[in-house]
């Protein structure tokens, strides 16, 4: 039973050494750190070890303020240009009327980033139709009818702003967007209404010009052939735009 008692003493005995050996042992290597706040923006950050300063076996680093430049914006500077003039040239097939040289223009009003309000005046002037050219028949309109006028207003909407990229170096934003919108056609003697549909594609050359690559569609009613029947007259144009 004696030797039993002996035993667990000396068991319990060696355990306490050991523990005070250990913590004297992290006592010894304890690092203290001083002075460092943490916010959202690092504002600070530790040096190396090797330049602390080590005080009764215990070694203190250096805070060091980071040296940050801050730039200053100027919201002067910032482009807020909401206006929009352009100017296009390209081509429009009327129905039965051959494809004829068009020329269009354009005042805009870029709501916000994504809408915008545009007017727009189109003129052309038809060919010879294929009634025309097949009977040998005099011409169905005088010159003066052939005249092709289009103005309206059309909402558009800006639907995929993007990027590309012409090398690894040279990028342009660009931005693709539709269009919605109605107006008069003068044509034949006659005003028809008209609805508009265009798909337009427009590359940012600078922030204030733009170069336009656009496709319309120009529905509207006839009765030119002596029956009445809906044409699409479908335009393609390519131009530049003015912001300011």
């Amino acid at each position: 039973m004696e030797i039993r008692f002996q035993r667990i003493f000396l068991t319990v005995f060696v355990y306490l050494a050991m523990s005070t050996i250990s913590v004297a042992t992290y006592a010894d290597h304890n690092v203290l750190i001083d002075d460092i706040s943490v916010s959202p923006n690092i504002n600070y950050y530790l040096a190396e070890q090797s330049s602390g300063e080590n005080i009764d076996g215990i070694t203190k680093f250096n805070v060091v303020k980071a040296d940050v430049e801050r730039r200053e914006v100027l919201d002067e500077l910032l482009d807020s240009e909401n206006f929009e003039v352009g100017v296009q040239l390209g081509f429009i097939s009327i129905e039965d009327f051959e494809s004829n040289l068009w020329v269009s223009g354009h005042l805009a009003y870029h709501i916000n980033e994504y809408f915008y309000a545009k007017a727009v005046y189109g003129t052309a002037t038809a060919g010879e139709s294929s009634f025309e050219k097949l009977a040998n028949v005099p011409p169905l309109l005088t010159d003066e009818q052939r005249k092709f006028n289009y103005y309206g207003l059309n909402f558009g909407y800006n639907l995929m702003p993007g990027e590309i990229f012409l090398s690894k170096d040279l990028a342009f934003n660009s931005v693709f967007s539709i269009e919605l919108g109605g107006g008069s056609t003068e044509f034949a003697g006659d005003d028809k209404f008209t609805v508009n549909l265009v798909a337009n594609f427009r590359v940012f050359i600078n922030d204030w010009i733009t170069w336009d690559i656009a496709m319309s569609d120009y529905v509207l009613n006839t009765n030119i052939t002596g029956s009445d029947k809906t044409t699409h007259n479908l335009n393609f144009t390519t131009g530049f735009s003015f912001y300011f």
